[in-house]
């Protein structure tokens, strides 16, 4: 029988499909290394924990979120304290970043919920040896999570029952026809409201549409801003009593010196502070206006001199004719006095 001898595109094929499983030998060893090359150099540690929650073996095993080794083993200790062992193979390459002081929590892959184990880097401690023990906490923190999370649940449920049950003001609000109605009524204001917003008839509605209002409360405000840039800067009245420190020292002066003041007619010290606090003063005062009242009064009436003065016209007009030829004379006086003044000198 004769042999038949390999094509050379056999052969091609043949070194193809060879050096394929060569590559997806290389790939599955990879995956399932401890995240470097197959053949990297690795080491074995275990931690002790009271809950795994669900923990298995081939899940990976990360350092500060870095994918560093895997998960060998997963079974209670030899000992009768009820934890659970779990053995990890790490790359040695990060064996000074775990120490003593190093801590072991439980992690999840994705939104699936995929376990993973967490390492917290220490550079301070003693590194971990190969086999040795690393300490883990006391309790999975997604497992208290969701206690939590179930816990929520319950008061949530708790809550919508009262609402369904038509307690509290939400429940009211779904129960109560009285209360839906005035919601109803409040909702229908709004929206009169709302309508008069809109509307440029309104005062209200014109300070929203009116464009002329706009402009002019936009002037007058960047009317109250360049005043206040005024006052910032020192200018003006105002902007001196802002910054002037001398003038600021003034007016604590006076506000003290006005305290004072006040503390004296408080106590009654002064002529002002008798005024307020000497009740003797006070009807002294309240008597003398009593007598003007009635003095005034006379007067008004046509009494005595004065009261005549102001009443009687003939009097009035006596005294101003009188007044006149007063003035008269001492005009004439001024003019020529020899007519009134004769000075007689004798020599005895």
């Amino acid at each position: 029988m004769e042999k038949k001898a390999l094509s050379w595109t056999e052969l091609r094929v043949g070194l193809v499909v060879i050096a394929s499983l060569v590559i997806l030998a290389v790939t599955i060893l990879y995956i399932g290394s401890t995240g470097g090359t197959p053949w990297a150099a690795t080491y074995h540690v275990k931690a002790l924990m009271s809950d795994v929650n669900g923990l298995k073996e081939g899940a990976p095993v990360r350092l500060g979120g870095v994918e560093v080794g895997t998960v060998t083993g997963v079974d209670f200790a030899k000992d009768a304290s009820g934890m659970v062992e779990v053995e990890m193979r790490l790359d040695r390459r990060v064996k000074p970043r775990i120490t003593t002081q190093s801590r072991v929590t439980l992690g999840a892959v994705g939104l699936l919920g995929e376990k993973a184990v967490d390492i917290t880097s220490s550079s301070k401690g003693v590194p971990i040896e190969d086999g040795g023990l690393l300490a883990g906490v006391a309790e999975d923190p997604f497992k208290g999570l969701l206690s939590d999370a179930s816990d929520s649940t319950t008061h949530l449920k708790k809550i919508l029952s009262r609402m369904d049950a038509g307690e509290g003001t939400i429940g009211k609000a779904l129960r109560d026809e009285e209360l839906y109605a005035r919601m109803v009524d409040v909702s229908v204001r709004l929206q009169g409201v709302m309508n008069k917003l809109e509307s440029p008839s309104g005062p209200l509605g014109r300070l929203v549409n009116d464009q002329e209002m706009a402009r002019q409360l936009a002037s007058a405000v960047r009317g109250i801003d360049s005043i206040v840039a005024r006052v910032d800067q020192g200018k003006g009245s105002l902007g001196i009593l802002s910054k002037d420190e001398e003038l600021a020292t003034g007016l604590k002066s006076l506000t003290s010196s006005l305290n004072d003041i006040a503390g004296q007619l408080q106590r009654g010290e002064g002529s002002a502070g008798k005024l307020l606090n000497d009740d003797a003063l006070h009807r002294r005062l309240d008597s003398l206006a009593t007598r003007l009242d009635a003095l005034v009064a006379k007067v008004e009436k046509g009494e005595g001199t004065a009261g005549r003065i102001v009443h009687d016209p003939a009097l009035y007009e006596n005294l101003n004719a009188a007044v006149k030829d007063l003035r008269a004379l001492i005009g004439d006086v001024r003019r020529d006095p020899r007519k009134y003044l004769r000075v007689k000198l004798s020599v005895f």
